[in-house]
């Protein structure tokens, strides 16, 4: 298995690094591009959705979409993604359409240190330990023995009804990149896929090329172990480590001016409910004048992230079979079900019932 830049590594038989059982969240922290948003809607589009339809409760509207400089943050995407899905029907094979919208060259540096690199292996390696500048809704990591490469798609913490269709997209993606890398069509051994076999599999059997597992154990792209040691048509060692000098100084910039982003995933992650200021400005270890002086210069507020943040997580638990109304109330810090409706309504244009249900509502 290949270094992910995770940490907590061991050497395997193979002699190369491999992680131990912990396996990466998604990325989501950092804002990303327009690009996965507007993938979603070209395709939605084409299977008769319109663009308000898609866009509805995201905060993204057509000004932005067209705003090729423009980022959204992850929450964002996945509600644009269950507003797709639910309009479809959950079509078959929705998310591999989507990914093979998404180009290489969109994810900029990114993608260039990836195909300036000498092999397919260093090529992994920096897409991996990187993977915060792309658009992925899932884990990605490489675990490899001596036959076999398996690029595992870990979908966990992705909200239940969008969960199939992020592993399509990154799948997907994710060949569109190797085949643009590698310079010709690339071909697996196989897929794994965890959903049970659908009863109408030919646009998997399509896009695959290969043998498909349903009902696997995980998602995975099984190819040749040799292929990690194929030099690539556009090798050049020196732009490679210039570009993937460029991802560490971005990735380091996101980290260190995103004080409004630390905050956000704080208030996202905090196991009971959501802190006040003052909770939140101590795990920060900053005062609260602090907390709202620095909140401030990067143009939001607390109560602009905590809205947020509890639009985010409503969309969420609303796709977790079991929750209801009251308990997502009391969980986000509601006084009632009630405040937490009307809430609702006004990020969706939705009660969070029509919302769960999928039943038609105003455009909002």
């Amino acid at each position: 298995m290949l270094d992910t830049g995770n940490g907590g590594h061991a050497v395997g038989r193979s002699g190369h690094r491999t992680a131990v059982d912990e396996v990466p969240t998604a990325p989501r922290l950092f804002p990303r591009g327009i690009a996965g948003v507007r993938a979603m809607v070209d395709v939605g589009a084409e299977h008769g959705v319109p663009v308000p339809t898609c866009l509805e409760g995201s905060g993204v509207d057509k000004n932005t979409l067209a705003n090729g400089a423009a980022h959204v943050r992850a929450w964002q995407e996945l509600v644009v993604a269950q507003n797709l899905v639910r309009a479809t029907g959950d079509a078959p094979g929705l998310g591999l359409e989507v990914g093979s919208r998404i180009p290489l060259r969109t994810y900029s540096v990114w993608g260039f240190a990836l195909l300036s690199s000498p092999t397919l292996r260093e090529a992994a390696t920096i897409g991996l330990r990187y993977l915060e500048l792309t658009f992925t809704m899932v884990g990605i990591h490489l675990q490899e023995d001596a036959d076999e490469v398996h690029l595992v798609l870990d979908d966990r913490f992705v909200p239940q009804p969008v969960r199939h269709f992020f592993v399509e997209r990154e799948m997907a993606n994710i060949r569109t990149i190797l085949d643009t890398i590698l310079g010709r069509p690339f071909r697996p051994l196989r897929l794994d896929l965890r959903v049970p076999r659908p009863e109408k599999p030919a646009p998997y059997e399509a896009f695959a090329d290969a043998p498909i597992t349903f009902g696997a154990q995980r998602n995975a792209i099984v190819t040749p172990a040799a292929i990690l040691e194929q030099a690539l048509p556009q090798a050049d060692r020196h732009t490679m480590q210039v570009c993937e000098r460029e991802c560490r100084l971005l990735l380091a910039r996101r980290a260190d001016a995103g004080f409004a982003a630390r905050v956000g995933k704080l208030v996202m992650e905090w196991p009971d409910g959501i802190p006040d200021m003052g909770v939140a400005a101590a795990a920060l270890h900053v005062s609260t004048r602090t907390l709202r002086r620095r909140l401030a210069v990067e143009g939001t507020s607390y109560r602009r992230l905590v809205d947020g943040a509890r639009h985010a997580r409503a969309v969420e638990m609303l796709s977790t079979i079991g929750l209801g109304v009251d308990q997502i109330a009391v969980r986000l810090g509601y006084a009632d079900a009630a405040a937490f409706i009307r809430a609702f309504r006004r990020w969706t244009g939705a009660t969070p019932g029509a919302y769960r249900t999928g039943v038609p509502t105003r455009p909002h």
